[in-house]
């Protein structure tokens, strides 16, 4: 039963070749006939070549007649064959279709809320987790995040600042290279902490500075003082890092880097 569809296709499709062979050769035939036909009676009259040339323009014809014929036939039950599946088979498998489409949508969406209730308990564990004696610096920590990467980002801030002001203090060339590189390091440290180095999202999101960083050091440059294109580009930088943090805390943890409870405090709010 298996094998059953391959072996109908191939035989489809060798006889679609057996009748195009057969056209052409119907056509050869007609050619070479007429071609000798046309010489015995024109140039040369004989009657013996003469009888033997229509004999083979009669099995062209004949020939070509019955390939075209088949060939329409074909096409013909061909497209019965279709219609009676759409008007059919297909008519009555839309709606199986339809809600087949419909489930495996509506798995999607739930497989990805059971990840985010998966991300969101995990999140409330290591919550539970801090709450055990440990020292003040470990229960402020975000969760996912660690000891390691808090020191990676004060070292890196450090850097970030000091780089800011050899930038402002000293007028070197390419300071707009300088200033992408930070915003990549930040990017890396950030990356390789949450591990989103096979995240889509987190690439795109490193192409946007890559993109319009040295292009908005071109323009403003031509509107704005140098040292104050910096400045911003950095006050850019402290927000770009920010935004960066917060989507991957949220990504990979259902939650945000700080706990707000906004519902208590509107609740307190309309007290």
């Amino acid at each position: 039963m298996a094998t059953t569809p391959p072996q109908t296709m191939t035989m489809q499709v060798s006889g679609k070749i057996g009748l195009a062979f057969a056209l052409l050769t119907a056509i050869l035939l007609l050619s070479i006939s007429l071609y000798s036909l046309i010489v015995d009676v024109i140039l040369k009259f004989d009657l013996y070549g003469i009888l033997i040339d229509l004999i083979f323009l009669g099995i062209g014809i004949f020939l070509g007649y019955f390939s075209i014929r088949v060939y329409k036939n074909s096409v013909y039950y061909e497209s019965l064959v279709n219609s009676a599946f759409d008007e059919g088979v297909y008519t009555r498998l839309e709606p199986v279709l339809r809600k087949i489409a419909e489930t495996s949508v509506e798995m999607e969406d739930l497989e990805s809320r059971l990840n985010r209730i998966d991300r969101k308990v995990q999140t409330v564990i290591d919550e539970q987790v801090k709450t055990e004696p440990h020292s003040e610096v470990e229960k402020m920590l975000v969760p996912g995040t660690s000891m390691g990467f808090v020191v990676k980002t004060i070292f890196l801030t450090i850097i970030t600042m000091s780089g800011f002001m050899f930038m402002i203090s000293t007028s070197i060339g390419a300071v707009h290279f300088a200033t992408l590189l930070f915003y990549v390091l930040w990017w890396l440290v950030i990356s390789s902490e949450f591990k989103l180095f096979n995240n889509t999202a987190s690439w795109l999101i490193i192409f946007v500075p890559v993109l319009l960083v040295p292009v908005g050091f071109m323009i403003l440059d031509a509107f704005i003082q140098i040292n104050n294109v910096i400045a911003l580009f950095y006050a850019f930088l402290a927000l770009y890092a920010f935004l960066y943090f917060s989507w991957a805390v949220y990504e990979t943890k259902g939650t945000l880097p700080f706990n707000l409870d906004l519902g208590r405090y509107v609740k307190y709010k309309h007290r």
